[in-house]
């Protein structure tokens, strides 16, 4: 590129003789590129770099004869490329400088304050829409015989302590919002705290009790946030300490309450009798059901990539993406949004405790990830936005999104510098980056061998690669949110058919069975997902249920079937990682929601803790399978499985559900068409077709058509 000489006029004829090296048409997607005008953003602010420089770093810092190039073998149609590139990775991890596969991801404190040493008044600013409250930032809340707060230390029960309309015999809504002084937070971070909501009388309350525990982010730190102000600014949530409004839960956007389907709520309702809160605040542990008064509550409020998310006791309440996510402060509040005063009016009142706010500290030096970036600790080659050193970008993955593409290469070009020299990148930051991609060969240099190698493990086949800058699986779940399952669909069909998929679902995993037919022993071997269908990259992804409707032509875009029964509990048997079931009640909780499925996700997540991605995994979902009972049961989805540990599943072979139904508990595994069979290639519709083999793979007889 700008290091070697190479003359135009040979573009097209190096070009040609690249493309012959490539059977799976890396260089042919080059010449796509080009002709589409494809033009990926470089690293550090490099600016952008067009297809045609790719080629002609080859072709410049080589004068080598076609013939005397590498070429790259065909493959047995058994093998994905990402098998390759694991096997690449497995060969040269000696030269990764990466720490991600090991590392824990640990959070930086930004701000802390527990209140105990009694000063912290003068460390906060105060704003109040009438000036009716009290605010104690030294109060000792023992004397109101309330325990310790979860996460104070020593024993300590100093808190802050908010009142509002309580101080005079004047009925007026009011309302108090504090900040802490000179403080702006940017970049992914997460508002923490103890809340105690106090209220009068028993369960419910009583006269003047609802008053509401207000929390946010993004705020300019100077008005009082609440909902009688209309020019509120910042992403703020709201909470009643016993239900007394008909909005008990509320998250806002500035001065703007937002809808069930804006707000992105994991509820169907704001109101504290939904079976939701009831369930997340039961009684007698809460004494008004579905309310979280008198009792301690841990709340968080974090954002991420402009994702919005609000948790009471781990519990995802609300998610959205928002676009006017910037920087700003944290605030802290009370209101009271009825003019009535509580009697007694001295039980009325908030107490926030141990408030912090953390951010993503992956190299674990107590730093954000986001100020090791701007202060030249870390750098970020690939421009992920995280550091180099916590992500995984051995084997040619320089994007560390799980498969090889012309992004990849693009970088690849970047860091070669001719025959028997160092990688010489743009940013001379990334010479470690570029040795840990790509250097197969660990000689510390990029060149013709490592090329060939690259070539080997690039991604190819009928799952395209996962586009640069494709929503991550957090992000995704917040966009579709509030969305219709119609529209929710319409997503997960463009972003899967995308190839927006985590790069550990892109190695299929044999499955190997034996039977005995017509007196002959016959062994056959299948190739499955080793997991459910999911959207986004390994770093951050989420299991996505869909319908039949869609799923099925994503496994014919992709040359899959769905399971048959006998298949599932197959892959149960051969799984090398078994995880018990996590059934979320449909009578406590939507579960037809995507928030649901978030919550499923994350939960089989903390289960997985500790297991590599990648491994055949069972007993996290029924599966959505093939049966011939839908021929005589046409629009309906047949679900099978969700295995408990002792190997029987919990779901039998069910039709009773229409074919656009989908819950949390729904999981879409691929199994490939190709399949072998005694060491003959076969399709695996043709075996479940076979009135011999079929057993192979079904248990209910001949399946001719394997598709919904």
């Amino acid at each position: 590129m700008r290091r070697c000489a190479g003359g135009a006029d040979k573009v097209l004829e190096e070009a040609r003789c690249l493309a012959n090296l490539s059977p799976t048409v890396m260089i042919a997607r080059v010449n796509d590129g080009l002709a589409r005008g494809h033009h990926a953003t470089m690293r550090a602010g490099t600016g952008r770099i067009h297809a045609d420089a790719v080629r002609q770093a080859f072709i410049a810092c080589w004068s080598v004869p076609c013939d005397l190039l590498p070429r790259q073998h065909e493959r047995q149609m058994t093998f994905h490329n990402s098998q390759r590139l694991n096997i690449w990775r497995a060969g040269v991890g000696a030269v990764a400088f990466v720490l991600s596969s090991g590392m824990a991801q640990g959070q930086a404190v930004l701000f802390s304050d527990d209140f105990d040493a009694g000063g912290s008044a003068a460390n906060w600013s105060l704003f109040s829409h009438g000036g009716d409250y009290t605010a104690d930032f030294a109060f000792d809340y023992s004397t109101r015989g309330i325990p310790t707060a979860p996460n104070s230390s020593g024993g300590s029960t100093i808190g802050l302590k908010f009142t509002v309309n309580n101080n005079d015999m004047v009925e007026a809504k009011d309302a108090v919002s504090a900040y802490p002084i000179g403080e702006t937070f940017s970049g992914d971070h997460v508002l923490k705290f103890d809340l105690w909501l106090n209220y009068n009388n028993g369960p419910g309350g009583g006269v003047g009790s609802t008053e509401f525990a207000t929390a946010g982010v993004n705020h300019a730190g100077a008005q009082v946030n609440w909902a009688d102000n209309p020019g509120s600014d910042g992403l703020w949530f709201a909470v009643s300490g016993e239900g007394g409004d008909f909005d008990d839960y509320r998250a806002y956007s500035g001065g703007t309450l937002l809808s069930i389907s804006g707000g992105g709520y994991a509820a169907v309702s704001r109101n504290h009798t939904d079976v939701f809160y009831q369930a997340l605040f039961p009684s007698p542990t809460y004494e008004t059901q579905g309310a979280p008064g008198k009792h301690w509550v841990e709340v968080e409020i974090s954002r991420h990539d402009g994702v919005i998310e609000w948790r009471l006791n781990g519990m995802l309440i609300a998610i959205r993406i928002d676009s006017s996510v910037t920087a700003g402060n944290l605030m802290l509040g009370y209101m009271d949004t009825y003019p009535s005063i509580a009697e007694p009016a001295d039980d009325n009142f908030v107490v926030f405790d141990n408030v912090r706010v953390e951010a993503p500290d992956c190299n674990g030096n107590g730093v954000s990830d986001a100020q090791d970036l701007i202060s030249g600790t870390s750098f970020d080659c690939n421009v992920t936005e995280v550091p180099d050193e916590c992500e995984n970008i051995a084997g040619g993955d320089f994007e560390a999104d799980g498969d090889l593409d012309l992004d990849d290469f693009e970088a690849f070009a970047d860091c070669l510098n001719g025959p028997d020299a160092p990688p010489d990148p743009t940013d001379p930051h990334c010479v470690s980056a570029c040795l840990a991609a790509f250097d197969a060969n660990a000689n510390q240099k990029i060149e013709l061998d490592d090329f060939a190698h690259f070539q080997d493990a690039y991604t190819t086949g009928l799952i395209p690669p996962r586009a640069r800058g494709a929503i991550a699986g957090s992000k995704f779940i917040a966009e579709v949110a509030g969305l219709s399952r119609t529209d929710r669909e319409v997503r997960v069909l463009q972003e899967v058919l995308g190839g927006n998929i985590p790069g550990f679902l892109r190695t299929f995993i044999p499955v190997n069975v034996n039977e005995v037919i017509n007196g002959t022993p016959t062994d056959a071997t299948y190739y499955v997902m080793p997991d459910y269908l999911c959207i986004g990259l390994d770093a951050d992804f989420v299991r996505m249920p869909m319908t039949p409707m869609i799923a099925q032509p994503i496994a014919d875009a992709f040359e899959c079937l769905l399971p048959t029964r006998k298949m599932v509990d197959d892959i149960y048997s051969q799984a090398t990682v078994k995880l018990a079931p996590f059934p979320i009640s449909p009578t406590t909780t939507d579960i037809t929601r995507a928030t649901t499925f978030y919550r499923h996700h994350q939960a089989i997540e903390e289960q997985r803790a500790g297991q590599p991605l990648g491994a055949l995994i069972g007993g996290i979902k029924k599966d959505v399978v093939v049966t011939p009972l839908l021929a005589s049961n046409p629009n309906r989805v047949a679900i099978y499985g969700w295995h408990q540990l002792n190997g029987v599943p919990i779901q039998p072979l069910y039709l009773g559900h229409v074919d656009y139904y989908v819950d949390y508990s729904h999981g879409i595994r691929l199994v490939r068409q190709q399949m072998v069979v005694n060491g003959t290639a076969m399709l695996l519709e043709d075996v479940l077709a076979d009135p011999d083999l079929h057993v192979l793979v079904s248990d209910e007889g001949v399946l001719t058509d394997p598709r919904y």
